[in-house]
């Protein structure tokens, strides 16, 4: 057969089709297989015996029999040379095959049609590898769009792309507000040195604590990190976003907290210290105002000094006095996943595991809801501080009797030395370096002042505190 195609070399075309990479098939007018090569039998599952027995028809999906009518018209007609196109086949053991398929129709020296070639290229790996390679790309889309961080996209600085979360963040009404506009336009004037110092298309970056600035005009600090990527084939940078500016705000209000107590507990310190020789030196001067008659403007000037004293030693003492807490029913373990969600990364930079377990049906218990924050995030600290190698933190909360609950903090920590616990609460005392020692004496005050109980154990292996609260 293949000896009579009209070629100036039929042995070279002999060889091209029998070693040819794709599958090759001379095909009769009527679809019957008259001669095909080992890769088509090898596409196809079949050998060259069987392949033979065998019609289009057979190889050709049943769903595309109809375009194969149209391919013969078309070209039976003249009016193409050749057909080109993807299409589906059947294996043999009756799964689908997509190909590249090439067809040409030969005719005689009189034009009349004699038998078709055609070229079939499998190209169902690579059409495999696209769908993966497609489902992929969604997938990590689908990431990005629902990341809890806002993710932007830049190229020269310039956005991209940005998330539903990253919308919402900078107060966008939609992605259009960004597309195209220089993230400097988000970045706070005053972090743009500090940003533009860094190579962000080279190097991964940060987490970096960033001022941005909503479309509402409201400045928020993020936790901003950057590493190169590609997108659309160029290269790009992908910067995740945070909004810390909550817990920020709650770091604050902790060191305020414990400013304006020690600042509390240094002006009572010193209003009753200079208070008592005050009023004697006050006295004695009373004394001596009745007896004296001359130089009485002097009197007057130490007299008007000495009440001024006094008003200020009364400020001082006003500051020392705590501010009043607002009480509420409040359930302790919504408490105390808040401060869990708070701490979440300074666990998980230390390699800290917390094991949390609350009985059910646990009572509400009247508090002040930010003081007792205040409380389980010191003594949390303090755990995490202890154990730099990290860990695992136990927190359970147990319904003791029916008017009180306990609340178990237990650590894996250095622990505290045995003589030095009865010292602990003690102000300004502290068994860190860079401790303040106020800290567990403001835990101390809040718990006292919620009418509750502190107990803490410790040892070289871990340490126990335990606080009782009542619920009614």
């Amino acid at each position: 057969m293949l000896d009579k195609i009209n070629v100036e070399n039929p042995q070279l075309f002999i060889h091209a089709f029998e070693n040819a990479g794709i599958g090759m098939a001379i095909i009769s007018l009527d679809g019957k297989l008259l001669k095909v090569n080992q890769s088509l039998c090898t596409s196809f599952g079949y050998t060259a015996e069987e392949v033979l027995h065998l019609s289009m028809k057979d190889l050709l999906h049943p769903d595309d029999l109809a375009i194969d009518k149209l391919i013969i018209q078309e070209l039976t007609e003249g009016k193409r040379k050749s057909y080109q196109m993807e299409r589906r086949y059947i294996h043999k053991d009756n799964h689908e095959i997509w190909a590249i398929m090439n067809v040409s129709l030969v005719r005689d020296e009189n034009d009349q049609p004699r038998f078709y070639i055609s070229q079939i290229q499998d190209i169902s790996v690579q059409l495999r590898t696209v769908a993966k390679l497609r489902e992929s790309e969604e997938r990590y889309h689908r990431l990005v769009e629902e990341s809890p961080d806002g993710v932007i996209i830049l190229k020269e600085e310039r956005c991209v792309f940005i998330n539903k979360t990253g919308v919402e963040l900078l107060g966008l009404s939609s992605k259009k507000d960004i597309i195209g506009r220089t993230i400097f336009d988000f970045i706070h004037k005053k972090d743009h040195k500090a940003y533009k110092k860094r190579d962000f298309c080279r190097e991964s970056v940060g987490p970096l604590e960033k001022r941005f600035i909503r479309m509402d005009g409201k400045i928020i600090t993020v936790e901003l990190k950057a590493i190169p990527t590609t997108f659309r084939d160029e290269p790009a940078v992908h910067v995740n976003i945070r909004d810390i500016s909550a817990s920020k705000k709650a770091q604050e209000l902790m060191i305020n907290s414990e400013k304006l107590t020690i600042a509390g507990q240094l002006a009572a310190g010193i209003a009753h210290e200079v208070r008592n020789p005050l009023t004697a030196i006050k006295g004695f001067f009373q004394m001596m105002e009745k007896d004296v008659t001359e130089n009485k403007l002097y009197f007057d000037v130490i007299g008007s000094e000495i009440n001024r004293i006094e008003v200020i030693l009364n400020e001082l003492l006003l500051l020392a006095k705590p501010q009043e807490a607002k009480f509420e029913f409040k359930n302790i373990e919504v408490i105390l996943n808040h401060v869990l969600t708070l701490l979440e990364s300074q666990t998980n930079l230390n390699n800290i595991q917390i094991i949390k377990n609350i009985e059910p049906s646990i009572p509400l218990i009247k508090c002040d809801e930010n003081q007792l924050k205040q409380v389980f995030i010191n003594f949390l600290k303090n755990s995490i501080e202890a154990m730099p190698r990290g860990g695992m933190i136990h927190i359970d909360v147990l319904k003791q009797s029916p008017t009180s609950i306990l609340i178990r903090i237990v650590d894996q920590g250095s622990g505290i030395p045995e003589h030095l616990l009865n010292r602990i609460g003690e102000p300004f005392f502290t068994t860190k370096e860079k401790g303040t020692g106020l800290g567990l004496m403001i835990c101390k005050n809040i718990i006292e002042e919620h009418k509750g109980k502190i107990k803490i154990e410790s040892s070289p292996s871990g340490t126990r505190i335990e606080i009782h609260f009542p619920t009614s």
